[in-house]
């Protein structure tokens, strides 16, 4: 890597953001344990088939259909509305990763242009920011809502381009490896977030690069 300055396009969803309030949500509401990766997952899985037949829907109705659907038939601690209702309004209460604030100073002073890209509504990146106090340091916010398919369709990530005048180096940065995969076909460069020592799925595209944390990454890129 050299020392130019390049554009960063940042997942949003445990990228930046923590969702422990949403499955501390799920267990408030008495479901089983780890229900709520399984529920996200869902909410995934549906976004991606949609985007692959040339259709689309919102993040937030995809998550509240299918947050009804694995929680219906369980012994829940209030009602089932009551219970989805807890789990949407917990996305309100996460906050960034530990390493997030430092990483977006330490990119922002390096000269880098930054900006979100998620498949959910940018109101969750805007309030994450503002939150952590780096709001100001955000060159934009974006989502794929009302512009392109789902990430990790290639259109995401080239509309982002477009939408950002973004002509010279760009990467793309993320926890998903199905993201990494996707923002590589599209001609990216990548750097996977690797918080947990997962090992990197051999049928994916590699990333450019990998980091243990966001605060690193500035480093990286010098």
């Amino acid at each position: 890597m050299n020392n130019s300055t390049v554009t960063i396009f940042f997942d949003v969803n445990e990228t930046l953001s923590n969702l422990k309030p949403v499955s501390d949500a799920f267990d408030a509401a008495g479901a089983p344990h780890g229900l709520a990766t399984m529920w996200f997952a869902t909410v995934l899985r549906d976004g991606f088939a949609l985007a692959a037949t040339g259709s689309t829907a919102r993040f937030l109705d995809i998550a509240t259909t299918n947050a009804h659907s694995v929680l219906r038939d369980l012994p829940l601690t209030h009602s089932l509305d009551e219970s989805v209702d807890a789990v949407l309004s917990a996305f309100a209460q996460v906050h960034v990763h530990d390493d997030v604030p430092a990483g977006i100073r330490a990119l922002h002073g390096a000269g880098h242009r930054l900006f979100t890209l998620s498949n959910g509504p940018t109101a969750t990146a805007q309030r994450l920011f503002e939150a952590a106090g780096v709001s100001d340091l955000i060159d934009g916010v974006l989502s794929v809502e009302g512009h392109a398919p789902w990430k990790p369709a290639r259109g995401a990530y080239e509309d982002a381009l477009t939408r950002t005048g973004t002509t010279g180096t760009a990467y793309l940065v993320a926890v998903h490896p199905w993201d990494i995969h996707g923002a590589a076909m599209a001609g990216l460069s990548t750097v996977w977030v690797n918080r947990t020592g997962a090992t990197y799925p051999e049928h994916f595209l590699p990333p450019t690069t990998s980091v243990t944390s966001l605060d690193g990454l500035a480093a990286e890129l010098r």
